[in-house]
Order: structure tokens, then sequence, then C-alpha cells
């Protein structure tokens, strides 16, 4: 071996050496490293139309709100881990313009879509609302993680044959809780 190739040699072994000192003392950096992650709470509902406006109906006539599509959707979201519940109650629904007040058998609504883990109540067949607000959907498995959960409606009035004929606005409230 020559000078050169000697020196070559010891210069890698240095640096081998160094190297490896300084990876030691990197992984003992690294398993002193701790970190924490903090994941905000989601508990959200939005829902697109709380309004219903059937627009001139007459005495004996059906009409329905979204029709061959929808009419509104409720998007629901919660990472809290834990069950969920979304209601629904009809707050209102009148004659416009007048003291007319019609009863909650009149007024139906279904559920014609869903991406939820779970079945809703009501899926694509009309119920009837009810005087007190009505558990549409449990959350099951990835809706308690934070998927969203979206639930799209129809809603179809019927008046009887002595209602007086004109244009009937409702108002609907939904509610999520974790409790049923």
């Amino acid at each position: 071996m020559n000078r050169k190739s000697i020196f070559l040699s010891l210069f890698f072994l240095a640096f081998l050496f160094l190297y490896a000192q300084e990876s030691g003392a990197l992984e003992q950096k690294i398993q002193d490293l701790t970190a924490s992650v903090e994941v905000v709470p989601v508990f959200s509902l939005s829902l697109d139309n709380p309004n219903l406006s059937f627009g001139m109906i007459g005495p004996g006539q059906t009409k329905t709100l979204g029709e061959g599509y929808y009419f509104n959707e409720v998007k629901c979201r919660s990472n809290s881990g834990r069950n969920w519940y979304l209601k629904m109650q009809l707050t209102s629904l009148q004659l416009l313009g007048k003291e007319y007040h019609l009863s909650t058998p009149s007024l139906k609504w279904k559920v014609i879509g869903n991406t939820g883990s779970a079945e809703p109540v009501g899926k694509m067949r009309f119920e009837d609302f009810s005087a007190q607000p009505i558990l549409l959907y449990a959350s099951l498995g990835d809706d308690n993680k934070g998927k969203e959960v979206a639930l799209k409606f129809q809603y179809q009035l019927a008046l009887s044959a002595d209602a007086p004929a004109g244009t009937y606005v409702g108002q609907i409230m939904f509610t999520l809780a974790e409790s049923p």
C-alpha cells in the first residue's frame, strides 16, 4: 500500500467512526423525542333549506317537494367516538297569510338518499310527522369517527277536502344530540 491508499483508508475509517457516533446520537435524540397531536372535536349539523313552500294547492290535492330529485339535505358530522342521533320536528304548517294551521299528519316526509353507515328511518317511504321530534338516524361505525353523513329528503302535503285552497308553508327543525 502506498501512502495515499493508507491515508484514504484512515480517512474512511475516521469518517465511519464519526458517522457511527453521530448516528448513535441522532438515534438517542429520536428516542427522546415525544410528540402529541390534538384533534379538535367536531359536532356539526347543516341544513340547506328548513323552509317548506308548497305553492298553490287546492282541497283534496297532494303536492310533493323534491319530486324526481330531493328538496333539502342535512349533513351531520362528529368525531367524538360516541353515538349520535339525528331528530326532526315540524315546527309550523299553515296557510300563508292566514291563521289556518294544518295538523302534522297532513305532511309526510321520506329519506331518498343517505351516505351514512346506518339505515335511516323513512328510507324510500313516506312517514307521518308527529307532535314530538322524530328519531331519523342513529350513527354507526365510521359515522362516529368524523365521516360526514348526508340525508336527502322529500316532503308531501295532502290537503283534506275541507281545507281552504292557497299557498301552504311550513318549517322543520333538525336536532343532533348524543342521546336518543
